[in-house]
């Protein structure tokens, strides 16, 4: 797993968590990492905007942007 695109923090907490003494820990925060690394730029940018509008405290843009991402397909990392 590799930094990427602002993800440094989640990154870091998946690399420990990857080392757990729990297998299943250890596996989901695998996955976790592998998922991150394979996200679209849809995805990565709409994640961007997400962080910035909770930074800021926006909670009508936080809406906006939840209330556009439901159920479209583009938007879910799966």
């Amino acid at each position: 797993m590799g930094y990427k695109d602002g993800r440094e923090y989640d990154y870091e907490e998946l690399r420990r968590a990857s080392r757990s003494p729990d297998p299943t820990i250890a596996k989901n925060a695998r996955e976790s990492g592998e998922r991150i690394a394979k996200e679209s730029g849809k995805i990565r940018s709409m994640r961007e905007a997400l962080i910035k509008a909770h930074r800021r405290g926006d909670v009508e843009n936080i809406k906006d942007i939840h209330s556009f991402i439901q159920g479209k397909e583009d938007y879910q990392n799966r």
